[in-house]
């Protein structure tokens, strides 16, 4: 049986790398608009760092590398914790806010599903610096800006937004501090259970069937009264407006408190994107996470940042028909009239190449078999070498598409090639 690509990873031929290119130079060009700086890191981080804040399905993700004297390193999971550990490199010079992105490609050892794969291409943001709700409003704008760079429209996906302090601050109304992880984490498998089973669950660390009524209806209609918070809650509710006063175009944004994402990370305002009908994983999340800086040893500092991945991406731009033809194809294909041509033939296409994408045959095929060659790779324009040509110095240019001829010949003065019309 020939090899195959690993289990979870994805071959990526010309025509999905051009796809991929045509979607990574929107998502770059958009961030820069932003006046976000592109950044990179190691493809694997120390064991210490990539540990030192992860949840145990995290760590069981890792894909660890073969332990080398005292060295442990593992393939990074995500981007945040290596861009929190260069921030924190340059913390004290750096001008704050730091506004970075990336994409990159990132590794988790997990149960390959569609949209969710061992090795991702992933587009994020980090705002380092900044614990005003003008930084999560950043986000989630250059988030929208970005998907609808290519194509995407309102109808076709939702930013649906929560405040982690808002959440825990109702739930603090309902039960106990000790609970309150556990209540969490179940609104954060809510989505993946029936109400009948969600109910069952929260019941299993002593939340009373009033309590876990009360949850389920907090967090299927986001609705709760807002006369009577708690002060968390009036905190995490005031973040909340704050952000959504500067959403550039409400119409994207629903609150849904049933967003409360990874617990290991996010202190504050809280957000993922799906498409309008959830038919896909969610295309992006992100939030703020105030305490990271500080717990790996930086100052204490502001943050807030998303991670958009493009496989699921992908998937939505195929579903919604924005995928655009990307077919490429030379500028030029010189073809040699006689095989004896052929010396003068490629030292043409090679100062063409100065300017121009230009392809030559390489298997010695006779012209017949060249045109049905270039009209195959879909080269533009066939410029023909034989000693008719060599002799007069100059050479006819068929333009493939409109069956057209033009002339070529080299400057006396400059010794550059001149396409000459008609």
């Amino acid at each position: 049986m020939a090899f195959q690509n690993p289990k979870g990873t994805v071959d990526f031929y010309p025509e999905e790398k051009r796809l991929q290119d045509y979607v990574f130079n929107n998502l770059r060009k958009t961030a820069k608009s932003f006046n976000f700086q592109e950044i990179e890191s190691p493809g694997f981080e120390t064991m210490g760092l990539l540990t030192k804040k992860s949840g145990e399905e995290i760590k069981g993700q890792i894909f660890n590398l073969e332990k080398k004297g005292n060295e442990e390193f593992g393939l990074r999971f995500d981007m945040t914790v290596p861009a929190a550990r260069m921030f924190i490199q340059r913390q004290k010079s750096a001008q704050k806010p730091v506004k970075w992105f990336y994409l990159t490609r990132m590794w988790r050892y997990e149960q390959p599903q569609k949209g969710r794969l061992r090795e991702f291409y992933q587009f994020g943001t980090e705002i380092f610096g900044s614990g005003n709700a003008a930084a999560d409003a950043e986000i989630i704008n250059l988030a929208i800006a970005s998907l609808e760079s290519l194509g995407l429209k309102k109808g076709d996906f939702y930013v649906y937004i929560n405040n982690r302090k808002l959440i825990t601050g109702l739930l603090l109304s309902r039960i106990k501090e000790e609970q309150i992880d556990f209540a969490l984490s179940m609104i954060d498998k809510y989505r993946k259970l029936s109400d009948e089973d969600f109910l069952k669950e929260l019941s299993q660390n002593k939340i009373n069937e009033s309590q876990a009524d009360e949850i389920l209806e907090i967090i299927k209609k986001s609705e709760f009264d807002k006369t009577h918070l708690n002060k968390l809650a009036q905190e995490g509710y005031g973040e909340l407006n704050a952000v959504l006063a500067l959403i550039k175009d409400k119409d994207f944004v629903k609150v849904d408190l049933s967003i409360v994402r990874g617990l290991a990370y996010y202190t504050g305002t809280v957000f993922e994107i799906y498409d309008s009908g959830r038919k896909f994983r969610a295309i992006c999340g992100g939030g703020r996470y105030d305490n990271l800086i500080e717990l790996f040893e930086g100052e204490n500092t502001g943050a807030t940042g998303f991670g958009m991945g493009y496989s699921t991406l992908s998937l939505l731009l195929e579903e919604k028909k924005l995928v655009p033809n990307l077919t490429e194809g030379p500028d030029y294909f010189v073809a040699y009239v006689k095989k004896e041509n052929l010396n003068d033939a490629y030292s043409m296409a090679l100062e063409l190449r100065d300017r121009f994408s230009v392809e030559i045959d390489l298997n010695s095929r006779n012209l017949s078999n060249q045109l049905q060659y270039a009209n195959s790779i879909k080269a533009k324009k066939v410029i023909f070498v034989g000693e008719n040509e060599l002799k007069s110095g100059t050479f006819k240019v068929k333009d493939m598409g409109s069956g057209s001829e033009s002339s070529l010949r080299k400057s006396p003065d400059s010794g550059e090639w001149i396409f000459l019309e008609g």
